[in-house]
C-alpha cells in the first residue's frame, strides 16, 4: 500500500470567520452577507401601510351604512307580538291572505323588540316608508317567532329586521357608524359596507318557514 501523502485541495477562505487578529476591531462591511439585500421590513412597512388605508376605506363606507329605520307608528302602548300595527288583513279586508311563519334567530337578550321590514319591491328597498308593511315582535329565549298574514298574490319578499334593544326606535352606530344592535335580512344577504340589493334578500313566500339570522 502506498503511504504517500495524499494531497487535499486548499479550502476555500470562509468569509464570515474573522480573522483572530482582528477580534478587537469592529468590521467596516461584511461582503457576502446574505441579509444585506434584506428588504423585510421595507415589506413590512408597505403591508402595513396598505391595511392601514384598507381600514380607513372600510370605515368611511362604514359611515355611508343606511340600516334598517321603522316610523315611529311602531310605538303603540301595550302591543305584543303583531299586534302592534294593524295587520294586512285589517286594511284590505276584502283580499285573500296567506300566514307566513316567520322565524328569526341570534338575538342576544330577550331585552327590547325585534322591528321587521317587508319590501316587495325593488324600489324603496330598505327605506321604510316604502315597505310593504312593518311590525315589531317579542323575543322569547333569544328567539322571535310568528306568523305574517301576507295578500296571496305577493309571491316574493324582501325582509330587513334588527333587535331594538334599548327600545329607541333606532339601529344603534359606533363612532364609525357601525351597527352595534344585531340586525339580519332575508335568505341571509349581508352587504360588506351597507344592505345588501334587494334580489339578494329576497325570498319566495312557498318556502316555510322563512328564517332570518340576525348578528
Amino acid at each position: 500500500m502506498d503511504n504517500a501523502r495524499i494531497e487535499q485541495p486548499p479550502r476555500e477562505p470562509n468569509p464570515y470567520k474573522r480573522d483572530p487578529k482582528n477580534r478587537g476591531l469592529v468590521p467596516v462591511s461584511f461582503d457576502g452577507n446574505p441579509w444585506k439585500d434584506n428588504h423585510g421590513n421595507l415589506l413590512l412597512a408597505f403591508t402595513a401601510l396598505v391595511c392601514l388605508i384598507g381600514v380607513g376605506i372600510l370605515a368611511c363606507q362604514q359611515t355611508r351604512f343606511s340600516p334598517p329605520k321603522f316610523p315611529t307608528r311602531l310605538n303603540i302602548e301595550g302591543a305584543e307580538g303583531i299586534g302592534g300595527d294593524v295587520s294586512l288583513a285589517e286594511k284590505t279586508p276584502s283580499a285573500e291572505v296567506t300566514n307566513v311563519q316567520l322565524n328569526i334567530l341570534g338575538a342576544g337578550s330577550d331585552d327590547g323588540v325585534m322591528k321587521i321590514a317587508v319590501y316587495a319591491s325593488a324600489e324603496g328597498f330598505n327605506d321604510p316608508s316604502q315597505a310593504f308593511d312593518i311590525d315589531r315582535w317579542k323575543i322569547v329565549d333569544g328567539v322571535c317567532s310568528g306568523v305574517w298574514e301576507m295578500p296571496s298574490d305577493v309571491k316574493q319578499v324582501a325582509i330587513a329586521a334588527y333587535h331594538d334593544q334599548n327600545g329607541n326606535d333606532e339601529l344603534d352606530r359606533n363612532r364609525l357608524g357601525i351597527p352595534t344592535e344585531r340586525y339580519g335580512f332575508s335568505g341571509n344577504a349581508r352587504g360588506l359596507t351597507g344592505p345588501p340589493a334587494f334580489k339578494e334578500a329576497l325570498v319566495d313566500l312557498t318556502t316555510e318557514p322563512i328564517e332570518i339570522s340576525i348578528r
